[in-house]
């Protein structure tokens, strides 16, 4: 069993994470798959709520991708979560040949997704799309898809914009940011792990800037000019701004267990978006960095307030988690690569 079972490995490898890298290792048993930590996922601790959310929401888009084609390969397919602390199993995913299961049209989209960094246009999206949208999102447990729309959509621009911003204004945030760029490439060339540049879609006259920027002696004097606040604008609330739809995934669950929620919930909408040819694009910022971390590496505190009771006033009662901006767009200039599913593997079974 094990060639479906790598293809299976391989199809969670597929899901999306924040910066081109998994922190899963997978292991391959008899008649299924077990899910271990990176060794830099187990060393967070929980002080650093901010990176294990983070990690989690991808482990929620991981595993049901796994799911979906495991049964689309004839399976009958029972995920397990484990406890995930320290250097413990996070999940297993156990199978067994299915008599009859009838798969899921989402699984189709698997290699087709990506994240679409290109400026967005009309027309809006249709109701018989946004209920095709709510409906691939309606199984999941415990999350929610909120359409921002009016007043609530102004709000949340102006949280987009403060959020990105602060991204380069922090200097842990803005090393964040651009560790994860390979700029050892060229723009046109494309990277199995962490970011190309030519996939975040920067206008030809501002890419020898924006390199430069990812040197901390340039930028910190330029956020006494505002510059940071410039950079937020086109990060985050222009795109968000111009898209037709944007959407909020909230959960009412513990903040981890809420992010694995959630990143099922992103991803299947996601597939369904691809299916529908439509573009995304997470923008996670506003969400996840009123998450507490060490002092350091997280947002400001006064950054955290702000965010932590803009949400609150959007969506009362739940945990906000993960903003996508949708519409038409032409295919992005470059789609990130992944690794060989074999480097998925842990060392032993390689």
């Amino acid at each position: 069993m094990k060639s479906p079972l790598l293809e299976i490995v391989g199809a969670g490898a597929l899901a999306p994470s924040a910066d081109n890298e998994h922190v899963f290792r997978a292991e391959i048993l008899e008649a299924g798959i077990r899910l271990w930590p990176t060794a830099e996922f187990a060393a967070l601790t929980t002080e650093d709520r901010l990176r294990r959310v983070l990690g989690m929401l991808s482990m929620g888009a991981v595993l049901e991708n796994m799911r979906l084609r495991a049964v689309e390969l004839g399976f009958a397919v029972q995920v397990k979560w484990l406890s995930g602390s320290g250097s413990e199993p996070i999940a297993q995913i156990n199978v067994q040949r299915a008599e009859s299961q009838t798969s899921d049209d989402l699984a189709a989209a698997i290699p087709a997704r990506h994240s679409n960094r290109r400026m967005y246009h009309g027309p809006v999206l249709t109701p018989h799309e946004t209920a095709q949208l709510n409906a691939a999102v309606a199984p999941v447990a415990g999350t929610q898809l909120i359409w921002l729309q009016g007043a609530a959509r102004r709000q949340a621009l102006g949280l987009i914009w403060q959020a990105e911003s602060e991204r380069f204004l922090r200097q842990d945030l803005h090393h964040e940011i651009f560790s994860s760029i390979r700029f050892d490439l060229s723009w046109t060339a494309n990277a199995q792990w962490s970011l190309p540049p030519g996939a975040l879609e920067i206008e030809p006259p501002m890419r020898p800037m924006f390199k430069l920027l990812r040197h901390w002696g340039l930028m910190r004097p330029l956020t006494w000019l505002g510059v940071h606040r410039l950079l937020g604008l086109r990060a985050g609330w222009m795109p968000a701004w111009q898209a037709p739809a944007l959407g909020l995934l909230v959960s009412p669950l513990p903040v981890e267990e809420g992010a694995v929620a959630v990143g099922t919930a992103l991803e299947r909408l996601w597939l369904q978006a691809s299916l529908l040819e439509l573009a995304l694009q997470p923008l996670a910022a506003s969400a996840v960095l009123m998450q507490p971390s060490t002092y350091a590496h997280g947002a400001s505190d006064a950054l955290r307030a702000t965010l932590a009771a803009g949400w609150q006033s959007i969506a009362p009662g739940t945990t906000p988690l993960m903003v996508v901006r949708m519409g038409r767009a032409a295919m992005p200039s470059l789609r990130s690569g992944r690794r060989p599913v074999e480097e998925y593997l842990l060392p032993a079974q390689k």
